[in-house]
């Protein structure tokens, strides 16, 4: 069943999440309820900023990241940051890396293959300016793609902001905090991005911006999904991670969009396909159907202050969207300001 990662449930009746040193974390059954309070040594004194199938991507405030599954405790570290020409951790800000002209914040790591993949890891790394830049197995340094925008001085500071990236066919596909598409052949990161056909913006009634996910259809097809709501809030004061998606404060809904690679178009669309459930979230994206998921849905995590959110899609673009917070007796649920992990 797709599982919830969270903080841990409050089991003290404080309602505050004091420490990640010991390892815990909450674990929620989203299609039929249970909750857990689960305790990892791989998890201790580390943060997750991504993962994929049984693989999370673990950091500690210098940005020293490894892959780890918890389930069998094996861990594989990744480069250093600082292997990318130019840059240094910052030994006092956490999840930062410094450069001669401004510090940067890391964001979200994208793991598109895991260790278990026949080719082995490929992760990609996103950070608040726009840098990107990818490893892989039998890598001992990051790739840093080229970004034209990304390194002005601080002080006439226009960064383009890449909100998702994920590896399609060959090619390394991000999106912009406007929507705008983009993409470099992996064999060559040195070289400028390949602009790509954007959607046409829909704009839903009351809203006033959109966050954006990347994810690949059942069927392979590349898909751009816009979450669009109003009233930006603030972001969650105790988490160690901050999320550039769960921005508002209001969510009015979702547009999809798949895009027809020999064409390359767009096309708007009510479906995932093959009656599936799409899962978005600090996770590389994810299908499947499950007893208790709604079929044809979005279910995007940390959203609107939120767990969850859903959405089930229907036809002429509406949306049934429904709140899902964990564990589901709210006694025991942890205060939102105080949860340290990202769900």
């Amino acid at each position: 069943a797709p599982t919830l990662l969270t903080s841990r449930p409050d089991l003290d009746g404080t309602r505050v999440e004091e420490t990640l040193g010991e390892g815990a974390f909450g674990l929620h059954d989203i299609s039929q309820g249970p909750s857990f309070c689960v305790y990892n040594e791989s998890l201790k004194h580390g943060s997750w900023v991504g993962g994929k199938d049984d693989w999370v991507v673990i950091t500690d405030n210098r940005c020293s990241m490894n892959l780890v599954n918890p389930i069998t405790g094996y861990k594989i570290p990744l480069p250093s940051l600082s292997t990318i020409d130019g840059l240094q951790i910052n030994e006092y800000e956490d999840l930062e890396i410094d450069s001669l002209v401004c510090s940067r914040t890391l964001r979200r790591v994208a793991l598109c293959h895991t260790p278990s993949s026949s080719t082995g890891y490929f992760a990609l790394v996103l950070f608040d300016d726009g840098m990107l830049a990818y490893t892989s197995k039998g890598d001992k340094i990051w790739k840093l793609f080229k970004h034209p925008r990304a390194y002005q001085m601080c002080h006439h500071y226009d960064p383009q902001i890449y909100m998702d990236a994920l590896l399609y066919k060959g090619s390394v596909v991000a999106v912009d905090d406007g929507g705008h598409m983009f993409s470099w052949d992996i064999t060559s990161p040195e070289k400028d991005p390949i602009g790509m056909p954007s959607p046409e913006n829909v704009r839903i009634e009351g809203c006033t911006g959109s966050v954006f996910y990347l994810a690949k259809s059942p069927t392979d097809e590349l898909l751009l999904i816009g979450v669009q709501g109003h009233c930006h809030r603030a972001p969650s004061s105790g988490r160690v991670l901050v999320s550039e998606h769960d921005v508002f404060k209001h969510i009015d809904g979702v547009t999809l969009h798949k895009f027809h690679y020999t064409h390359g178009t767009w096309e708007r669309s009510h479906t995932i396909g093959l009656g599936q459930s799409l899962f978005l979230g600090l996770n590389y994206p994810f299908y499947g159907s499950w007893s208790g998921i709604k079929p044809n849905s979005l279910y995007v995590a940390d959203m609107g202050g939120n767990d969850v959110l859903s959405f089930e899609l229907k036809d002429e673009g509406e949306a049934i969207i429904e709140k899902h917070d964990f564990p589901r007796e709210e006694a025991v649920r942890l205060l939102d300001g105080h949860s340290m992990r990202t769900p």
